[in-house]
């Protein structure tokens, strides 16, 4: 199955959404995910975006009532394998199904610093901050799925 331009319409909807919301709250971000590695090279199918947030526990009210009104709905974060997570469906597109994103909160020494080394990169008329490849290869190991070690 692939993906058709109303997917990949809806996706880019999604990420100049977040782009916007990130930006206007200069929250410190990263892609990672299947449009990092597409943009490192190792083009795949993704139908979700992967972003890692520099947010404090105690900013995550706030970042929780910004997103509402972008037009997000989030779930409640949650801890996944020694990461925070919120998960988030993107709600106003005009083309194709609401697009989940995921928001990973940078909370360890490793991820802030994986942060710091994000690579600010053009993608068509945008800029956007993307994982390091080195920190995307660790993130896949760590994740350990079978669809990173292909990705690897």
């Amino acid at each position: 199955m692939g993906v058709t331009k109303a997917s990949s319409h809806s996706l880019d909807e999604a990420l100049n959404a977040v782009l916007r919301l990130l930006q206007r709250r200069k929250t410190p971000y990263m892609v990672m995910g299947g449009l990092a590695l597409s943009i490192w090279g190792r083009v795949r199918v993704t139908q979700d975006l992967d972003m890692v947030v520099g947010l404090d526990e105690k900013e995550e009210a706030d970042f929780l009532k910004s997103l509402k009104q972008a037009d997000f709905l989030p779930t409640t974060p949650r801890a996944v394998e020694g990461h925070r997570l919120l998960v988030c469906r993107y709600l106003k597109t005009t083309r194709g199904l609401p697009i989940q994103v995921d928001f990973f909160f940078a909370r360890g020494d490793y991820q802030k610093r994986a942060l710091l080394r994000s690579v600010n990169i053009a993608l068509g008329r945008r800029r956007l901050r993307v994982i390091a490849p080195e920190d995307l290869i660790l993130h896949k190991l760590i994740a350990d799925r079978p669809i990173d070690h292909l990705d690897v």
